[in-house]
């Protein structure tokens, strides 16, 4: 909290600090850091600007919009934003020690690398040294990246933290009681000592966080209910591993069929395997196999069948995908900017259209990638960057 009383300011006069201080970040003359640092700005708008690096610490923002704002790297710690609109707010690298936010919606917001630790404030020659946690009670962060994000110590009973990317985030010590994580990537993701009653982790890999020591009571895990319908996955007798099988696909690819065999990866785990950038799979069968965080950056996966496969989180820039069938494929986070998901020409002038009909490309980034000609119907692409 703020050491001493805050002085308010008008929105008049935040825009024109906005402004300066975004002139200072583009180089241009009359540029200016802003230094809001014990002001109040309760209820005021900064939707959109460009606030990186800027100095809010201990600021009153309860109520505030940001939605869109950049706050890259920005220093706020022990403000005050509680029940404010974050989202997708840029928050990497930002410090966010001690500040309030309970209530907020910080939804499809960025936070990687971004502290939440409490706060350390030191005393006077009347008060001991105290530290102040940083409150996430009842907020909504519902689709964020948090990789390698800093949450140890937080309190956030009762936050939405579903669908989240979570890879390397560490929640040691936080009181998580009745939080939802349902759907979110875990990748090393650390809930030691963490208090984890009642949370909802169905949807999830739990097997691929640390719950040492966690207090579990009344934690949910397993399927989500009402799974997609996908089809069902023929039994699997090929005694190869998942590599080997990939590295017989990209012979066969490479020599025209001469060599190597095609690769059948139905249902498998391949988050193991080698990176497949630029990787040569064309026609590949993976139906309901789980790709999610691999970085598949220009693979040629021209008609490739791929039909209910986790690809969450999965780097897939530039990939050709025509013709590739991705219906009921979880595309969630993805980055597929300048992904070619046009149709693929067959002999005889026939096309084969790539298929993401019922596909889930929430809070995917869709930049350069062009779906009018595929086929989409059913598609969710809420909080899809576009």
């Amino acid at each position: 909290m703020p050491q001493t009383a805050a002085s308010s300011i008008d929105q008049i006069t935040l825009d024109r600090i906005c402004e300066a201080h975004a002139r200072l970040l583009d180089g241009q003359p009359g540029g200016q850091l802003a230094r809001l640092n014990g002001q109040s700005l309760a209820g005021l708008s900064m939707v959109a600007r460009n606030l990186r690096d800027a100095d809010l610490r201990d600021c009153i923002m309860s109520g505030c919009d940001l939605e869109g704002a950049d706050l890259r790297g920005a220093r706020l710690a022990g403000a005050r934003l509680n029940d404010g609109r974050l989202v997708r707010c840029r928050l990497e690298g930002a410090d966010l020690r001690g500040c309030d936010f309970s209530g907020a919606d910080l939804s499809a917001s960025h936070c990687e690398g971004a502290d939440f630790r409490e706060l350390a404030r030191s005393g006077s020659e009347h008060s001991a040294a105290s530290s102040q946690p940083t409150c996430l009670d009842g907020a909504s962060l519902s689709g964020s990246v948090l990789d390698n994000a800093r949450l140890a110590g937080v309190s956030a009973r009762g936050a939405k933290f579903d669908e989240t990317s979570l890879a390397g985030t560490r929640f040691n010590r936080a009181d998580l009681e009745g939080a939802n994580f349902a759907g979110a990537l875990m990748t090393a993701t650390g809930f030691g000592s963490a208090n984890l009653s009642d949370a909802d982790l169905r949807g999830t890999m739990a097997a691929d966080a640390d719950l040492s020591m966690a207090t579990t009571k009344g934690m949910r895990t397993g399927p989500l209910p009402d799974p997609p319908d996908l089809p069902d996955l023929p039994a699997d007798t090929d005694h190869r591993t998942p590599q080997q099988r990939i590295d017989d696909h990209i012979k066969r690819v490479r020599t025209s069929g001469k060599d190597g065999s095609p690769a059948r990866l139905d249902g498998l785990d391949l988050r193991t395997v080698e990176p497949l950038a630029a990787a040569p799979l064309t026609a590949l069968q993976a139906v309901r196999a789980n790709f999610s965080g691999l970085d598949m950056r220009g693979a040629e996966l021209q008609g490739a069948r791929l039909v209910g496969a986790d690809l969450r989180r999965c780097d897939l820039r530039e990939a050709d995908l025509r013709g590739a069938d991705l219906s009921g494929a979880d595309l969630s986070h993805a980055d597929l900017r300048g992904a070619c998901l046009d149709p693929l020409t067959l002999g005889g002038g026939r096309e084969l259209a790539a298929n993401l009909s019922k596909a889930r490309l929430r809070f995917a980034d869709l930049r350069a990638c062009d779906l009018s000609r595929a086929k989409t119907d059913g598609i969710d692409t809420s909080h899809a960057r576009s």
